[in-house]
């Protein structure tokens, strides 16, 4: 009988024993899918990367692997912080951290945890926690050399994410690290972030654009390279990395991406509950097998057990039960952001002898982050449109913050360039996102015609009279983007009997099935229609444009937020008799 109950209990141990041995190998397949995905999340797009990590937690789940949901919750955070879901993000690597203490106690700790929550503090405006975070964590002593610079690094970066910036406290850190280098012989190359922040505060800008291009990931790269070409006054080189900044910066944080991440996270614990449940089942069967085979000796340590379980259950049920709940929040709350963010923009366009105006917005999500304005002040009309860099909640709040600017410091000043230089003194402070928003303001004198205007970073109004042309317009940099920017303003006389057309870039920037864009020549195309059948009242010609195209796109999903915004001067005889 001893004999059959020893074999017994080894049966029921060999998973664990199996386990132990694959755990090496485990670890490996998961790590080498860590680096791919970080790889596609920086290079190439948040939406492959999401639907990488939801195929990694698949596989987790079907194999029972706590190593990979623990890299699933790890990746989910990453994913989330980098669409600019800091507070989710914060919440799932805690979740990570606990995890692992859960179920890997004797796991040596993860430098990159440190170099993660370094990140999210700085893009919160938290420098200070971060050194705090870091400062605990150079106490522990299972830390290898390399990991010690490793973090010493970290403080560096972020006393750089600190306002004001304090120089000689980075220098001083900066020494640390590389005190630290030379007294461990360490032969491989410092963090290259640390090495930029160090060269743009010597002002080697030279050092700094060769540092830049050695960066992984693409975001971070390209705000360096901007800086630094911005520094050595190579500005066409500058304005063309905004543009492929924005650009990217606008396919990773719309509001589809955050939606997918917000769901692959309640879907991560979902699934996460379900395996849990799971587990405790099968635990819970096996328990009963040795009960039964060993008789009451192990009866009270299992009821206390089993006791515990029941509370499990219900707590992971429970959770499934919240993650439907939540999702359906998500979906409300965007509903009512929309209604409110739409109705903070002008909708009542004045009846005027001497001026006619429209305008439209259509976000390509539940909200977005474009703006327009207008308004009449001293016979003078006041206008502008932007584009903010990201999309979704924070876009929407940016937009919501730029239009409140112009409001304000158009309500005194009449030039453009003021008006714009002190928005961007105001959006550039503290900028931790480091948004930003493509701007023309316009000044329009209802008696001379003579019409005022600033550009930042936006696209050139099309002016339609006789002939459809391109507003001259400077290329200066977006507001928010560079402090201290010196803005123009530019003038010229409109012609009665003038419409100016001014868009955000979904419109040249809108795909069709085949990948072709609208483009700036479909859009001057359909100008010179609208020119040829007379359909240039504000709203025709808007309301033509957006059909042309809706045409062109066909079933292709918008991928970007479209306004526009349209004005016609009557007649001088017209303006006069005002």
């Amino acid at each position: 009988m001893k004999k059959y109950l020893i074999l017994l209990l080894t049966c029921l141990c060999f998973p664990a024993q199996m386990a132990a041995q694959s755990d090496e190998e485990e670890e490996q397949l998961y790590n080498n899918w860590y680096d791919q995905i970080i790889y596609v999340l920086d290079n190439v797009s948040s939406r492959r990367a999401i639907d990488m990590i939801g195929e990694m937690r698949d596989y987790a789940d079907r194999h029972d692997s706590k190593y990979g949901f623990f890299m699933v919750t790890y990746l989910s955070a990453h994913i989330a912080k980098d669409v600019g879901l800091y507070e989710r993000a914060e919440e799932l690597m805690l979740q990570s951290i606990d995890y692992k203490k859960r179920n890997f106690p004797t796991m040596k700790p993860m430098i990159q945890v440190y170099d993660f929550l370094t990140d999210i503090y700085n893009d919160r405006g938290q420098g200070e926690k971060a050194i705090q975070a870091l400062d605990n964590a150079l106490k522990h002593k299972a830390w290898s050399s390399e990991d010690r610079i490793a973090l010493l690094s970290m403080k560096c970066e972020a006393v750089a994410g600190i306002e004001p910036l304090d120089t000689a406290r980075f220098m001083k850190y900066y020494g640390e690290m590389h005190d630290a280098i030379r007294s461990n012989y360490y032969k491989g190359d410092a963090n290259t972030r640390t090495e930029c922040y160090h060269a743009k505060f010597t002002h080697d800008y030279s050092r700094l654009l060769d540092l830049a291009e050695k960066i992984k990931n693409k975001a971070e790269r390209l705000k360096f390279k901007i800086s630094a070409y911005d520094e050595l006054e190579r500005n066409q080189e500058a304005i063309d990395s905004f543009r492929v900044y924005k650009a990217w910066t606008d396919k990773q944080y719309n509001e589809e991406m955050r939606k997918l991440t917000e769901m692959n996270a309640l879907e991560l614990e979902a699934t996460r509950a379900e395996n849990e449940t799971s587990t405790l089942q099968l635990h819970h069967q096996r328990v009963m097998l040795i009960v039964i085979v060993c008789g009451f000796l192990f009866m009270s340590a299992y009821i206390y057990r089993r006791l515990r379980q029941i509370r499990q259950l219900k707590k992971a049920y429970d959770q499934l039960e919240e993650v439907t709940t939540q999702k359906e929040r998500i979906e409300s709350e965007l509903r009512i952001a929309r209604n409110i963010q739409m109705s903070m923009l002008p909708d009542d366009f004045p009846e005027r002898p001497d001026f006619d105006i429209y305008a439209s917005i259509d976000p390509a999500r539940e909200v977005g982050g474009d703006l327009y304005d207008f308004f009449v002040r001293d016979n003078q009309l006041f206008f502008c449109i932007g584009d903010v860099s990201g999309k979704g909640v924070p876009g929407a709040l940016f937009m919501t913050v730029t239009k409140s600017l112009f409001r304000a410091y158009s309500s005194d000043e009449c030039m453009p360039d003021r008006i714009v230089s002190q928005m961007n003194h105001n959006l550039s402070e503290n900028n931790h996102q480091h948004m930003f928003v493509t701007l023309f303001v316009g000044v329009l004198d209802l008696s001379s015609g003579l019409l005022r205007y600033c550009n930042a970073g936006h696209e050139a109004p099309v002016i339609i009279h006789r002939e459809v042309s391109l507003l001259p317009v400077n290329r200066i940099f977006p507001v928010g983007a560079v402090r201290n920017t010196s803005y123009q303003t530019q003038e010229i006389i409109i012609k009665p009997q003038t419409t100016i057309l001014l868009y955000t870039d979904g419109l040249n920037e809108a795909f069709n099935a085949d990948k072709k864009m609208f483009s700036e020549k479909g859009i001057l195309e359909e100008a010179n229609r609208a020119l040829q059948s007379g359909r240039l009242s504000p709203k025709e010609l808007i309301e033509g444009m957006a059909q042309a195209v809706h045409d062109f796109v066909g079933d292709t999903q918008q991928s970007d937020d479209l306004t526009m915004l349209a004005i016609f001067i009557a007649d001088t005889d017209n303006i006069h008799n005002l």
